[in-house]
């Protein structure tokens, strides 16, 4: 006759006073995270809840936290009032052409730079990185001269042209940290069967770096979304205005009407807010695994 094991419970091997300091270390350690998520959210949930109050309220002293009745009306009519969906589908299709232009540019030079050897790779790839501390408006004028005398100037051709030459240098850089985790042993596999570097590059590299092209394409889609001063300096014809620039239109037409205001920028920011939760996964997961060390 066999006896029957009984399942017991595991006790911790922590002594009773270690745990309790565990325990007290988690619990302010959450409390600290909660405190920094309520401080950060704190604006979208205000601008949410100004858009939906009425004028009274929203400029009423002492503050309306909570409106009363909601005024869902304020939404369909500053989004009739400014040609909002012309806004847009200009936004969508800047952000459009610009994430495939860095997907594609990027990752062919960050495959170059990791996967690739030769004479003076990472000497350039560190005066490529380098480029990230000059700033944006040094080289502003510069780059608007040179664009005037190409006559790209007027649409968002210099703002989407760039990104097809590997003009993302943190896109470049992010996918090169990621490129650089993968088994080289892979690739001279490849090599011996007779397969050639555009083949390893798109058969073998871009399907396991599927993480970190998401984390890439949900940065460029961001930055493509909130750009505000690339749009003004290069676009002059309203009808080709981003949602940043149609906000400002907003703001500036109807600057004592703040919920009407508030209404506009909760439209424009929702995109950006719920494509984060629904892909907050995988962006994590790309950012955790990108690889800092050199081959």
């Amino acid at each position: 006759m066999t006896d029957v094991l009984v399942p017991t419970r595991r006790r911790s091997s922590l002594p009773p006073g270690r745990a309790r300091h565990r325990l007290v270390r988690s619990l302010a350690k959450h409390a600290v995270l909660v405190a920094v998520s309520v401080v950060a959210g704190f604006p979208l949930v205000w601008m949410f809840l100004t858009s939906l109050k009425s004028s009274h309220q929203a400029l009423a002293v002492p503050v309306v936290w909570w409106p009363h009745p909601f005024v869902w009306a304020n939404y369909p009519q500053v989004l009739t009032a400014v040609p909002f969906y012309r806004f847009f589908l200009n936004t969508v299709m800047y952000a459009a052409i610009t994430i495939i232009g860095v997907c594609l540019s990027s990752s062919l030079v960050a495959y170059g730079f990791s996967r690739i050897s030769w004479r003076g790779r990472n000497l350039l790839f560190y005066v490529m990185v380098s480029t990230l501390l000059v700033p944006f408006f040094a080289t502003l004028i510069p780059l608007f001269v040179m664009y005037k005398r190409f006559h790209m100037v007027g649409w968002y051709l210099p703002l989407t042209v760039p990104t097809f030459f590997g003009s993302s240098v943190f896109s470049t850089f992010l996918l090169r940290q990621f490129f650089m985790t993968i088994p080289a042993s892979m690739s001279d596999a490849a090599r011996v069967d007779g397969a050639n570097e555009l083949y390893i590059y798109r058969r073998i590299v871009l399907p396991m770096a599927k993480p970190a092209m998401a984390t890439v394409v949900l940065f460029q889609f961001i930055y493509s979304w909130n750009d505000y001063i690339g749009p003004l300096v290069y676009i002059n014809d309203t009808s080709w205005y981003p949602l940043s620039l149609g906000l400002y239109q907003v703001l500036g037409t109807y600057q004592t009407s703040w919920p009407w205001v508030m209404a506009a920028a909760s439209a424009a920011t929702a995109p950006i807010v719920i494509l984060f939760f629904l892909t907050q996964r995988v962006f994590l997961h790309g950012i955790a695994i990108q690889g800092t060390g050199e081959k």
